[in-house]
């Protein structure tokens, strides 16, 4: 971004004075609009970024959601699996 603005600030000013804008206010107007345009493309750019980041990070966090809610399922199985084996164990050392 901070290589293509003085490039494009000086091909304004150029095609500026070939389309007959040769008085210095006029170019200024012309840099300056350009300017504002590049302006607006940067905010609408950072915009899209952010909206982007936003719903990826809502995939993610209802993706981690379903982890948790897999690891929940998991270990209740397994403390389960514990629990009948220790009674197993409990019950074949007192018979």
């Amino acid at each position: 971004m901070h290589t293509i603005t003085p490039h494009l600030a000086v091909a304004t000013v150029l095609a500026a004075g070939h389309l007959g804008y040769v008085h210095p206010l006029g170019t200024a107007r012309v840099v300056a609009k350009a300017a504002g345009g590049l302006g607006l493309a940067v905010v609408v750019l950072i915009l899209a970024l952010l909206l982007a980041i936003a719903r990826a990070t809502r995939s993610l966090a209802a993706l981690a959601s379903e982890f948790l809610r897999l690891a929940a399922e998991l270990t209740s199985a397994f403390f389960i699996m514990v629990i009948v084996v220790v009674l197993a164990v409990v019950l074949l050392v007192h018979h």
